[in-house]
């Protein structure tokens, strides 16, 4: 059972003889990080609980990275920022403030790039905080998203340590502001009798589709869901991962050919018997991060390839489109986890099996479901959410 990555924060204040008030640049970063007469250290210790590795993608140890870490604490009443630091050291942080008072509110950003909250006056105003597509899938020196990079969010509550005066805690479980789509297994399933049984599916790339541009760090509302205003108060501009297309965004897809190469890219086979799969639970699983989207424009992953009705080759070598809508089983037009339809929370790993049974679209806008594909997702919390598509 895998488990939403947290980090608990653990603040120790050190007394200081004399009180003194944090006179605050609201939003600046790196505020207060002189000692000054009358402020207190606090001290945070971090660490992620952690889940275990899927297939063969990057896991546990990369995704759960912590290279930056921004902390916010704001008034309980009337949600001023009291900091807005940035710890020096993210693996051991400790900054300098003052006057903290159980049940004051604290927000912890991890990865967010500088200067992400400057301006910041309120607790609103840091959850309205947004990154673009480019800093919430940073990439790697390949081109494609670093794992490690990857923006984590939470907020929590400061509480006076059981039997004692001076020190000061709080739990913040955080959570990955992205989703995850994994390509556990794409195959064919032919009818013996009809007109396809002679026919070839020659996969050559696969991407993300209508992907929003920005995100917005406001909080996690359960384990199951996220609570994101961003596309509740803005129209975003999409972007897609196919190779070529004006809005592409080269890490949403594997680019040409396809990814990782498997033994056998081109897919045949009749009634399940003989059917060959691409993928295999194990090996040869294909993953690409997306973010979230609960707009009407749904954000779906894209199987393009030739289709070969015949199995001879003569067929037009033009290229034809699966459209897999991400958290939507197309069989019976459910989400994966229980939430809305074709909805894409953040935290989410959408792990997506395939069966193709009739031939694709001509354009990757185009609906295959329920008629030509079904889909079975299953979701967790950068845990496993699979789903099963058919095309029929």
């Amino acid at each position: 059972m895998r488990t939403k990555p947290a980090i608990l924060a653990f603040f120790a204040l050190a007394t200081i003889a004399m009180q003194g008030l944090l006179t605050s640049c609201a939003g600046d970063e790196n505020l207060g990080t002189e000692k000054q007469e009358g402020l207190q250290t606090l001290k945070i210790n971090l660490n992620t609980v952690t889940r275990a590795a899927a297939y063969s993608d990057p896991g546990t140890t990369a995704e759960n990275t912590i290279n930056r870490v921004t902390i916010g604490i704001f008034d309980q009443t009337t949600g001023d920022v009291k900091t807005i630091q940035d710890a020096p050291n993210a693996a051991a942080p400790e900054i300098i403030t003052s006057q903290l008072v159980a049940d004051d509110d604290i927000l912890v950003a991890v990865n967010a790039p500088a200067g992400t909250f400057t301006g910041v006056l309120t607790k609103l105003a840091f959850e309205k905080s947004t990154l673009g597509i480019d800093d919430a899938l940073p990439v790697s020196g390949t081109g494609t998203v670093d794992p490690a990079k990857l923006p984590m969010f939470g907020d929590g509550k400061i509480a006076l340590k059981s039997g004692s005066s001076t020190i000061y805690e709080a739990t913040v479980p955080v959570y990955h502001m992205v989703a995850k789509v994994t390509l556990k297994s794409l195959g064919v399933d032919f009818d013996a009798t009809g007109a396809y049984k002679d026919a070839k599916f020659t996969p050559t790339e696969v991407f993300m589709y209508s992907v929003p541009d920005k995100l917005d760090f406001y909080p996690a509302s359960s384990s199951t869901s996220y609570v994101y205003n961003y596309l509740t108060t803005k129209t975003p501009t999409y972007y897609n991962g196919e190779a070529g297309d004006a809005s592409v965004k080269a890490y949403l897809g594997t680019g040409t050919p396809h990814g990782f190469s498997p033994a056998h890219a081109t897919i045949s086979g009749v009634n399940g018997s003989s059917a060959y799969s691409w993928g295999t639970v194990g090996t040869k699983i294909l993953y690409l991060y997306t973010m979230p989207n609960n707009s009407t424009k749904p954000t779906q992953l894209v199987i393009k390839g030739t289709f070969d009705s015949n199995g001879d080759g003569t067929d037009d070598p033009g290229f034809v489109y699966y459209p897999v809508n991400i958290n939507y089983n197309s069989a019976n037009g459910s989400a994966a986890e229980g939430a809305t339809p074709k909805q894409v929370y953040p935290n989410k790993n959408y792990i997506v099996d395939v069966t193709i049974k009739g031939k694709g679209a001509s354009s990757p806008s185009a609906s295959l479901d329920p008629q030509t594909a079904t889909a079975t997702v299953t979701v967790q919390s950068f845990v496993d959410a699979s789903q099963t598509n058919v095309f029929n």
